[in-house]
């Protein structure tokens, strides 16, 4: 199967591309990613890349010179626009399409005016944009912010985006679930959790220590509930505990009208052994997500042999079961995390077997040669004339 992927940036679509090359799937990828950053070389996909990234570069500049943001959103839609035109070449001669978002919107647009028997597919990386929007305005506008919420620049055209494709690539059951609540046939959702890099599991079943220090690792940022952590972590009754907060700030935090309890520490980004360090040595990992798709941290919690405490929209629920590795909860909700903080920090028995349950599943966790093996055998049934001609009806 030929298949040509267009990705705007390095993240999680460079492991993807990989493992379709190992595969002998991959005809060509799109990157939009700065062929000027440290990080671009792919030496391992040869000459299966393409780089469109002038605008892309523009983009970068006006991020770093602080340009107004309008003009600045009106430059990063060009890029996507440079990528999706760039990409009708490789997706013509191809039996899958898949792109990003809104990266290949035009290219799906011209195949279908074509009768092309190229199946396109969009990848989404979070929930549908309605079902994400109506939960982080609710969010915003509860934080009290005098600021107005503005909804995500591509809000409208990945509306249209979803409509046009034949299938939306989904990471993740929470993903997959938010598409069907707005009226999507499963047919057309295809879902494969992202692959989990290698990554160092340790050893032994995580030792219980004095200080119960509760980690969170991501952007802070209000999509992340981390102020219904903050609230937990103040109610959680220990004579030593302590909650690490690694990750970046955003222009809207979450953060704004709380106060910070004693005891928590905000590091900023940290990466390599700094970042390992925090892991080895929490007692417990947090992730409080309004929203998201699947959040690759969790795995990396989960092999430092860390009990997680999550919500049902982690994406989490794929991989974590509930009162094993840890807990999952409700989102947007103070109570149920403190309720599981306090037994995770009172049991200590407890809290064992859970580290125990996080080793063994950060063992069982999917490579990205698996994640492909698992895409590949959607598309194959998907491909097959009689099933394509049933989504083709689906979109009429």
């Amino acid at each position: 199967m030929k298949i040509t992927y267009t990705a705007p940036n390095r993240s999680h679509h460079y492991p993807y591309a990989e493992a379709l090359h190992r595969a002998g799937h991959l005809f060509k990828l799109v990157s939009g990613f700065s062929r000027f950053s440290p990080r671009a070389g792919l030496p391992s996909v040869g000459d299966k890349i393409t780089r469109h990234d002038l605008i892309k570069n523009i983009h970068l500049a006006c991020l770093k010179f602080k340009v107004p943001f309008p003009l600045t959103s009106f430059i990063d839609k060009l890029s996507a626009l440079e990528l999706d035109y760039a990409s009708y070449k490789w997706a013509n001669q191809s039996d899958a399409f898949i792109y990003y978002r809104t990266d290949g919107y035009k290219t799906t647009q011209r195949l279908r005016k074509e009768g092309s028997s190229t199946l396109c597919v969009m990848e989404e990386v979070n929930s549908h944009v309605e079902f994400a929007n109506e939960i982080l305005e609710e969010e915003y506008k509860s934080l009290g912010l005098k600021g107005r919420y503005y909804k995500e620049s591509d809000y409208d055209l990945r509306l249209k985006t979803y409509e046009i494709s034949d299938c939306i690539l989904c990471p993740s059951e929470f993903v997959r679930s938010s598409f069907i609540t707005k009226g999507f046939s499963p047919e057309r959702l295809l879902k494969v959790n992202f692959g989990f890099p290698a990554i160092e599991i340790a050893d032994q079943v995580k030792p219980v220590n004095e200080t119960f220090r509760v980690l969170y690792v991501g952007q802070i940022h209000y999509r992340k509930g981390l102020r219904y952590a903050l609230e937990a972590f103040k109610k959680l009754k220990h004579p030593k505990k302590e909650f690490i907060i690694v990750g970046p700030s955003t222009l809207v935090t979450g953060l704004e009208n709380i106060t910070v309890p004693d005891g928590v520490t905000f590091t900023g980004s940290l990466k390599g052994e700094d970042l390992k360090d925090q892991y080895r040595n929490a007692s417990v990992f947090i992730l409080p997500s309004l929203e998201e798709g699947l959040a690759l941290v969790q795995g990396e919690a989960l092999a430092f042999g860390l009990p997680v405490l999550i919500t049902t929209n982690t994406g989490g629920a794929d991989f974590i079961e509930n009162g094993r590795e840890g807990f999952i909860v409700a989102p947007g909700k103070t109570e149920p995390l403190a309720e599981c903080l306090q037994q995770m920090a009172d049991d200590k028995l407890l809290l064992q077997e859970m580290s125990a349950a996080a080793l063994h599943t950060a063992k069982t966790l999917g490579s990205w040669d698996i994640a492909v093996e698992k895409l590949i055998a959607q598309l194959k049934v998907l491909t097959d004339g009689e099933n394509k001609t049933e989504i083709k009806e689906l979109l009429i």
